[in-house]
């Protein structure tokens, strides 16, 4: 439903799209991840047909999103990372226009309202960024589109708020949308997305399961000893350091789970603890690997 294929859209070195390739089927959230500045919004404003690609080619539904883009505009749900709306205008006024632009019917719009409640005869230049952000995802999702592109959708949202967002995306993929949403918020794209992909300074660093990611990251351990000369040893063995009787340490090719144990026959161990896998672990494991000489 959405395809990326070598596109390349270059501002400055390192910074743009560089040979950028991933796709997004129906029935699946796509999570697109990295800081700020690593070319998410710039892919998905590609998407959108909002800029030019240098190279390479995207569609969306078979559209191309640059030459035919009123019609990816007309089966997109779209949620831009920064909310630009009238001031002078009130939240029912927006939502009154989007629903005539995008012949929604009003039963979605008040189902989607008390979800993401908010006061909608405020002006937009006297509500929150968490007002705002619940107005926009309302106007997003009243659409009812087949695929979604959103940018940073949480933002500005308090937990609960969070977690009736995730409920929504969740349902919304059992009708079959494809969804595309970027984010550096590591908890929700661990729960939601279903594959996904690092980007930095506009290059993918890995697309993957969401799942297989999180099992492939390196692990941390954390290991107590009965005796401070044992843990001084023990990092001394592996090359790491201690904390009085503590050895922390993470897993890799030249150090794997099975070398420890063998080495800790030697000593009196208290506890093991081993950090939990997350997606923000991967995030950091693969970005530190690209850094690295």
């Amino acid at each position: 439903m959405i395809h990326l294929e070598h596109v390349t859209k270059e501002f400055a070195p390192k910074r743009g799209l560089f040979d950028v390739s991933f796709s997004v089927e129906p029935g699946m959230v796509f999570g697109f991840i990295g800081p700020n500045g690593a070319g998410k919004s710039t892919a998905i404003r590609q998407l959108m047909g909002l800029i030019r690609a240098d190279s390479g080619h995207a569609t969306i539904g078979g559209y191309d999103c640059w030459n035919q883009t009123e019609d990816v505009k007309r089966i997109v749900g779209y949620l831009p990372g920064e909310i630009n709306l009238p001031g002078d205008f009130t939240g029912e006024q927006i939502l009154h226009l989007m629903q005539k632009l995008h012949h929604s019917k009003p039963e979605r719009q008040l189902e989607l309202l008390e979800r993401f409640p908010f006061e909608t005869k405020t002006k937009i230049r006297k509500m929150s960024k968490g007002m705002k952000q619940k107005l926009a995802l309302v106007g997003c999702f009243m659409k009812d589109a087949p695929v979604y592109l959103l940018d940073e959708p949480t933002s500005g949202l308090d937990p609960l708020m969070q977690e009736r967002f995730l409920a929504l995306i969740d349902e919304e993929r059992q009708q079959g949308k494809a969804i595309l949403m970027s984010s550096h918020h590591f908890p929700e794209m661990e729960k939601s997305c279903d594959r996904a992909a690092l980007i930095k300074e506009g290059r993918l660093i890995i697309e993957a399961d969401i799942h297989e990611l999180v099992r492939s990251s390196r692990k941390q351990y954390t290991i107590e000893f009965g005796l401070g000369a044992h843990a001084e040893q023990f990092a001394r063995q592996i090359g790491s350091e201690r904390m009085q009787n503590q050895v922390s340490f993470v897993t890799t090719k030249q150090l794997t789970l099975n070398q420890v144990i063998r080495f800790l026959t030697e000593y009196d161990v208290r506890t093991i603890h081993s950090s939990a896998d997350d997606l923000e672990h991967v995030f950091l494991h693969y970005y530190s690997e690209e850094e690295s000489p």
